[in-house]
């Protein structure tokens, strides 16, 4: 009896389940801790977002056909190399493209942060991403301190981080 009663019981869960999981994400907001989001780099390893905590973390959403991503990104680079030791980290994160796209665009771009492969879009979603590039500034806390949609600069970037670092 009590067996027959878990079979019919058992279908019902997982659908309501299924069907809360399916349920968009709150947006992610400035003040809120970041997503605790796996990462997976460009040689197949997880990264957590965690394992940067108390660096100060400039995570950029981009895509290969994005001319604005494109651009930005030697900019970002040069910001990361110039304040690297203090604990700045620029995380590249891939929308929905494969690690081989991501290779070929890097050795036409060539920047030296770590770039992150998000080919079904799970990270993205998480952010609440819904076009490119977004970014969002994090501080050594964990916590997201701006939103930023659209291009940045270096000269805008080094403003957003000064008083971080």
């Amino acid at each position: 009896m009590m067996l027959e009663q878990t079979r019919k019981i058992l279908p019902i869960l997982l659908i309501s389940l299924g069907i809360s999981a399916c349920q968009p994400r709150q947006e992610v907001k400035t003040g809120q801790v970041a997503p605790k989001t796996v990462l997976l780099d460009l040689a197949n390893q997880e990264r957590k977002l965690t394992d940067y905590r108390g660096d100060v973390l400039f995570v950029n959403f981009w895509w290969a056909g994005c001319g604005p991503c494109l651009r930005e990104m030697p900019e970002l680079d040069e910001v990361y190399q110039a304040h690297k030791s203090e604990g700045f980290k620029v995380l590249g994160v891939n929308m929905g493209q494969t690690s081989s796209v991501i290779r070929n665009v890097n050795r036409r771009i060539g920047v030296t942060f770590p770039l992150f492969v998000d080919e079904l879009k799970i990270t993205s979603q998480q952010y609440g991403v819904k076009f490119a590039p977004t970014s969002f500034l994090i501080n050594r806390e964990g916590v997201i301190v701006e939103k930023i949609m659209g291009p940045v600069s270096k000269d805008e970037l080094e403003e957003k981080i000064s008083h971080l670092l």
